[in-house]
């Protein structure tokens, strides 16, 4: 269960090394090799969505951005738990919109969901104050400028608008890397590799504070964790 951000005592984390935005078409991995393996991963998907629509109340007919949709399964779902959404997808990689415009298709979502090709550090596509929400999964460790990411997202979402950006973080602790040294046998190493590369291509939780002060969202947020993750939405209270 994630839980709000709290201090803890000082531990030794290891410095942060990005992994590059878009990911693409590989000799040794296809982005359809890559979606059958995000297919793995629909509980922790509709765990988010579930999360988003239900606990941060979206409304009906509401506009929804996704930045970083990847193969867009979180797009589906959530376009399948309420059809009267409108989603856009913006996505860096067109290799990821090749996969993805396939899915929505075979999902029977395609009326409900747009992919757009772009950079979230200038979504010049998308109007101020257009979207009721904006959600990212996974995608925050690929930016490598958040700050104009988290910018954009501040000048897209409409007034009391609702963002929710879940990613994982780097500073994970004994239990976390007990887990993942065992999963990791579960896996193939292609998957394993990219695994730990975004692990150590993840923020913690102090220094998205620190990001997001620097940003028109500053005063606007909150930070929960669990053992893997960060998730950051709008201030509650």
């Amino acid at each position: 269960m994630i839980r709000k951000l709290s201090k803890s005592k000082s531990k030794k984390i290891p410095p942060r090394v990005p992994e590059g935005e878009a990911i693409t078409d590989m000799p040794e991995l296809s982005m359809e090799e890559l979606n059958e393996e995000f297919k793995k991963r629909m509980k922790e998907y509709r765990n988010f969505v579930k999360f988003i629509l239900y606990e941060l109340f979206v409304k009906d007919n509401s506009q929804v951005l996704e930045i970083g949709p990847g193969p867009g399964w979180i797009t589906i779902i959530m376009a399948q738990e309420n059809p009267t959404l409108k989603i856009t997808g913006l996505e860096i990689s067109e290799d990821m919109i090749r996969v993805a415009n396939k899915n929505v298709e075979e999902e029977g979502v395609k009326d409900r969901i747009v992919f757009l090709h772009g950079d979230a550090t200038n979504m010049f596509q998308l109007k101020d104050n257009s979207f009721d929400v904006i959600i990212t999964h996974d995608s925050l460790h690929h930016w490598d400028n958040p700050i104009r990411v988290f910018n954009e997202i501040a000048r897209v979402i409409k007034p009391n608008g609702i963002f929710c950006v879940g990613d994982g973080r780097r500073d994970i602790g004994l239990g976390a890397k007990v887990i993942f040294n065992i999963a990791k046998l579960m896996i193939s190493k292609e998957i394993s590799y990219y695994w730990k590369t975004s692990i150590m291509a993840g923020y913690t939780p102090e220094e998205i504070r620190n990001i997001l002060d620097q940003t028109d969202l500053k005063n606007k947020y909150e930070i929960k964790k669990d053992i893997f993750d960060l998730l950051i939405t709008n201030k509650t209270h």
